[in-house]
């Protein structure tokens, strides 16, 4: 029996999606293929909400941070990350493995980071060159006040805005364009509800002019070879073609619904399950919570989470490190819906009675 989905990535997928995985290859090299991947490329500009490209790589979320990495940065170059949590900290992990000097707002566990630090530390750093961002950081739950943020930072010429929007793409409010935001990086794996192995990131002018300059060390992940081919319907390198098809598929799907009434689903189903937890005794733990994760201190976390996995056969994370001991995550990405948070719901109540029970 396969278990049900309601971590963070992957997902649930749908059954029309998954069937498009599923024909024989096509070739990409040809006028009729370029055609469908100007398509696909323009539905993803809608669901960015920019009229910049939106490059399409095969790797996986960290593949795309590391690209966003390499094409806004030089040698010694000086940036600022926002670090309230793993992915944040990614970001810096990934900053300081090029050499480049990191400045750092630490943001607790849970909570958002205040706009108006940033622009304390831009006024404080005229070096810095760019601040990098996490839209919903995944590992609490917490998210980020993108559009004040892109206010600030549009105000200074030298800084790109990059923000990572792996879990937030679609399920939160992002306006690319309006916000001032340069590169928004994003995969497959969570709200566009598709396999791991297809990575996103969007740039805008400010950007392509960045990354069109001397930038770090890259073959694969060096973005100009993308941006020429994106304007004639290509990537330079081979496509992952069966994911593309399902992409081709639900970017589809998303543009016939309407990306605001799919984010009112996420809210809704969201607030669902959080009242229902209300009514277990459990609260919501970040200051600031995202839509469609949520994150539960409780006793015991990696011992629910097991047997969530192994008796009732529902799939939730715990967090990372030793504050999985205490900390656990639960997902709404992808083909969820209220019947399965009542699943959830049900089977988490008794884990919790059935744990308080043993000796």
């Amino acid at each position: 029996m396969r278990n049900k989905l309601m971590v963070l990535g992957p997902t649930e997928i749908e059954k029309d999606i998954l069937a498009a995985g599923a024909f024989p290859m096509d070739y990409m090299r040809t006028p009729e293929y370029s055609k469908r991947l100007q398509k696909i490329f323009a539905n993803l500009q809608y669901v960015f909400a920019t009229q910049s490209p939106v490059l399409i790589y095969a790797c996986s979320g960290t593949g795309i941070m590391e690209a966003a990495v390499v094409n806004s940065c030089k040698e010694q170059d000086t940036v600022l990350v926002v670090n309230g949590g793993s992915f944040g900290e990614r970001w810096a992990d990934i900053c300081k493995n090029y050499g480049i000097k990191v400045q750092e707002i630490k943001v607790p566990f849970g909570q958002s980071v205040n706009p108006h630090d940033i622009k304390k530390e831009l006024d404080s750093h005229p070096e810095i060159c760019a601040v990098f961002t996490t839209l919903d950081e995944t590992s609490s739950g917490a998210l980020t006040d993108m559009k004040s943020i892109g206010e600030i930072v549009c105000n200074y010429p030298q800084v790109l805005l990059v923000c990572d929007a792996v879990s937030g793409l679609i399920v939160e409010p992002l306006e690319m364009d309006k916000w001032h935001v340069d590169v928004v990086v994003s995969s497959s794996q969570k709200a566009l509800a598709l396999p791991p192995g297809l990575a996103f990131m969007a740039v805008s002018g400010k950007a392509q002019n960045r990354l069109r300059e001397k930038h770090l060390p890259s073959y694969y992940f060096a973005a100009e070879a993308y941006l020429q081919d994106w304007y004639r319907g290509q990537t330079p390198f081979t496509p992952a073609i069966s994911l593309l098809a399902q992409l081709e598929q639900r970017l589809t799907n998303i543009k016939n619904t309407g990306i605001e009434n799919i984010r009112k689903k996420y809210a809704e189903n969201t607030k669902y399950l959080r009242d229902g937890l209300k009514k277990l005794g459990l609260n919501t733990f970040a200051q600031n919570p995202a839509n469609a994760v949520t994150g539960v201190q409780i006793e015991n976390a990696l011992e629910i989470v097991k047997v969530m996995r192994e008796k009732y056969h529902i799939e939730i994370a715990p967090s990372g490190g030793d504050r999985g001991k205490n900390f656990l995550r639960i997902g709404l990405l992808g083909n969820i819906d209220k019947k399965d948070i009542d699943e959830f719901l049900s089977a988490f109540n008794q884990t919790i009675d059935e744990l308080k029970r043993r000796p």
